[in-house]
């Protein structure tokens, strides 16, 4: 029995080492953390901190695929992997209905972040593909930070993980930054379908956890390196859907229509979608529509008139065009960007 024991506590690196890999594996969301607690630029923790945790991962990972010591917390890496790209499937899946049914834009957010990590002025393809890699990014090292602590638990502790993660974001100023909460509001509908959201990540990043070994020999069974797989064909994917090297006509209008951040609005939407500035600077957005525009700033545009929305308070505001649910864009109000 103590022989056992002993064996099966080889098989994991100690504890320390492996918390310290669930910490490494969070590093992508440091930089989005730290720039909505104001501590300095997405685009400066991104490349100076989140980046360099990541390959150190990479590299701890790859190391342990090639030695023998601590067959199980490779196991728990690979397949963290694996179920955290499957639940950040089921995360974004099981929020899709609400979108197209309720109205919720509640996939907007990823694409701030490609703009926030680029340190852009507006959107582009370039920037949406960089929002979604790191949006993938995120649900893969969460899992990986999972499974290397509880590999081999029951997997509805995971569940826990998955609402840990979401109540991390609500009771930060991540709520306040992106509008779910105000001092006059709480939009409680978006802030529960988050929440049940990650009840499908929970259970998918669970079940590899538990079963990490046995997932991990039938992933390499199938393909001699599968996360490796798995990034390539989700930075494929995204590649074709985005487009992200090649020109976007709609979007080469908008930036041409000012120096500095802007955008135009066709058929009710602002192309490029993102505009950020800093606290108290402005963006120029023309009407490029035939008809007359109302934004929900309070200004009414005549075909081809242009306005400026200036940024007064930190944070990122939603700008709707007569209203509708899918129409206008958006206004980052970055703090870490110098006020004019």
């Amino acid at each position: 029995m103590i022989g056992t024991i002993e064996v099966s506590t080889r098989r994991d690196a100690p504890w320390l080492v492996r918390l310290a890999l669930a910490v490494v594996a969070c590093a992508s969301v440091f930089s989005l953390l730290a720039w909505v607690y104001e501590l300095g630029s997405f685009a400066f923790w991104g490349a100076f901190v989140s980046a360099p945790l990541v390959v150190l991962l990479i590299v701890v990972a790859v190391w342990l695929g090639q030695s023998a010591q601590w067959p199980g917390t490779r196991a728990a890496i690979v397949a963290g992997a694996l179920g955290g790209f499957v639940g950040t499937l089921g995360y974004d899946f099981f929020r899709v209905p609400f979108i197209y049914l309720g109205g919720y834009r509640l996939l907007a957010p990823i694409e701030s972040y490609g703009v926030l990590l680029l340190d852009a002025e507006t959107s582009t393809p370039l920037t949406d593909f960089v929002g979604w890699s790191y949006h993938f990014a995120n649900g893969i090292g969460f899992g990986v930070a999972y499974a290397v602590v509880m590999r081999g638990r029951d997997w509805r502790w995971a569940i826990l993980w998955g609402l840990f993660l979401e109540s991390a974001v609500v009771f930060s100023p991540f709520a306040n930054t992106y509008g779910l909460v105000t001092d006059n509001e709480v939009k409680w509908a978006p802030i529960a379908i988050a929440y049940a959201a990650h009840v499908p990540y929970g259970i998918a990043v669970g079940l590899a956890a538990q079963r990490s070994e046995a997932v991990t020999a039938e992933a390499v069974r199938a393909l001699r390196y599968p996360v490796a797989a798995t990034v390539v064909t989700v930075l494929v994917v995204l590649a074709v859907w985005h487009r992200p090297l090649l020109a976007d006509g709609a979007v080469d209008r908008g930036l041409a229509v000012a120096a500095g951040p802007s955008a135009i609005i066709l058929d009710g939407e602002f192309q490029p979608t993102w505009l950020r500035v800093a606290v108290g600077g402005c963006a120029t957005v023309e009407n490029g529509d035939e008809a007359t525009v109302a934004l929900s700033t309070g200004e009414t545009l005549a075909a081809g008139a242009r306005v400026e929305l200036c940024g007064e308070e930190a944070g990122v505001h939603r700008v709707r065009v007569d209203e509708g649910e899918f129409s206008g864009g958006w206004l980052i109000v970055d703090p870490s960007l110098p006020r004019p």
